[in-house]
């Protein structure tokens, strides 16, 4: 027997040695030839990028990126491709195909999988971005059963250009078909006016044929994503093409909406109203990947980075905001408490300005900190990246400030009340 017992630990032993001896603790190598480090290139450009790779076992795959150094976030979706072999000379070319990108510096990496073991390798380029200017502003004016239409095309002139025949739901500005898309309230619908024609383009108009209304609607570089509470979630490119849908379950709908790099949260209730999650879903596909459950009524979702996102929110004590990760699902509540919200725009310098029922704040994530701004009720807001000026309108009365000053540049006054700002931008 002890004879037995000896074999048999010898024998597990001699497999234990042998699954270590197979084992494989080399990473791949990889060694960037190009483009050169620093090489300038304008969006809608290619970039070839050429790297020598090789594994001492196999290369399984690879992956290159474009990043932003500024915010450390993929720009463009990520190349994969398969493998198979011990040695690869990577040679592939792609497009700077988003014109939305800024001026400034990027990197490119490479990634290399062997199955155990993974390496990166980084190579900086500069990417020079289309020049943008404000070419005017639309204000959507309340009407008895209709919304009219304001135009200023830089000389803070207001003009009324078209009147919807419904009550004004929600609006975006679609920067890369210039033109403006509009819910009506309670509608499920989307009208793209083209400001040129200056008229509703007809054979664009997006119908969904759904039971319930939309619920949101955000523009995010070349997508307008739309929430439909019977629904889930859309994205429509420039094209009207459906490129995205997540599915919510019969018994719930969703509201809230926000949008980022690589995943998008919504906020999905109960149709009774008694449950309330924040859900992540995936960017590319819309499946769903996690949840946490939350207990207040969110106003909007905004993404600091990859993984943050601030959730603002409304409860029967006032507003607030919380910070959810979308990665580990974990909340940190309380960041701040306000006056009920009523909208939030983000600025380009990180803030976010927040219009509450009794007046306008500004958040600054890096320190945390809430600054009473203006003392104005319950404001809509728009705002121009370009120029770094706010728009305020509340009652019949439109103001612009520049941020964080509190005199206005400019005022006006418009022939009813004021509910909807979208500032209209291009880029050559």
């Amino acid at each position: 027997m002890k004879n037995f017992l000896w074999l048999f630990s010898f024998f597990l032993i001699s497999i234990l040695i042998s699954c270590k001896d197979d084992s494989d603790n080399q990473v791949p190598t990889i060694s960037i030839t190009g483009p050169q480090e620093n090489t300038e290139f304008p969006v809608l450009s290619q970039v070839v990028v050429e790297a020598q790779i090789s594994d001492n076992e196999i290369v399984e795959r690879v992956q290159v990126s474009l990043i932003s150094d500024q915010t450390k976030n993929r720009v463009l979706p990520v190349v994969d491709i398969q493998v198979g072999q011990k040695e690869y000379p990577l040679d592939i070319a792609f497009e700077i195909s988003d014109s939305l990108l800024k001026t400034g510096r990027y990197y490119i990496k490479v990634e290399a999988f062997d199955g155990q073991n993974s390496t990166s390798a980084f190579r900086y380029i500069n990417i020079r971005g289309m020049n943008t200017e404000r070419t005017g502003v639309f204000v959507m004016c309340e009407g008895s059963f209709t919304s009219d239409l304001y135009f200023d095309q830089n000389a803070f002139n207001f003009s009324r250009i078209h009147q919807f025949s419904s009550n004004y739901g929600a609006s975006v500005f679609n920067r890369l078909n210039q033109q403006l898309w509009f819910v009506p309230q309670n509608g499920n619908r989307i009208e793209m006016f083209d400001p040129v024609k200056n008229a509703v383009d007809f054979s664009r108009v997006y119908n969904s044929n759904f039971t319930n209304p939309f619920e949101s609607l955000k523009s995010y570089n070349r997508d307008v994503f739309f929430t439909v509470s019977d629904l889930g979630v859309k994205a429509l490119n420039q094209n009207q093409n459906e490129n995205y849908t997540y599915l919510t379950p019969a018994t719930k709908k969703v509201e809230s909406l926000g949008v980022g790099e690589q995943f998008n949260v919504v906020e999905e209730v109960d149709r009774n109203g008694t449950n309330r999650v924040l859900r992540v879903l995936s960017k590319s596909n819309g499946a769903n990947l996690r949840s946490r459950t939350i207990f207040n009524d969110v106003v909007d979702l905004e993404f600091l980075d990859e993984e943050n996102v601030l959730v603002f929110y409304n409860s029967t004590q006032g507003g607030g905001v919380m910070l959810f990760n979308a990665i580990t699902s974990t909340l940190q509540t309380n960041i701040f408490n306000s006056d009920s919200i009523r909208q939030v725009v983000k600025t380009n310098v990180g803030d976010f300005v927040i219009s509450t029922k009794s007046s306008i704040e500004t958040f600054r994530p890096s320190t945390q900190n809430l600054t009473n701004y203006l003392t104005i009720r319950e404001a809509v807001l728009g705002y121009d990246q370009v120029n770094n000026e706010l728009y305020v309108g509340f009652g019949r009365q439109l103001r612009v400030y520049a941020y964080r000053q509190v005199s206005p540049l400019r005022s006006t006054t418009l022939p009813s009340k004021i509910v909807g700002i979208n500032v209209k931008l291009n880029q050559f």
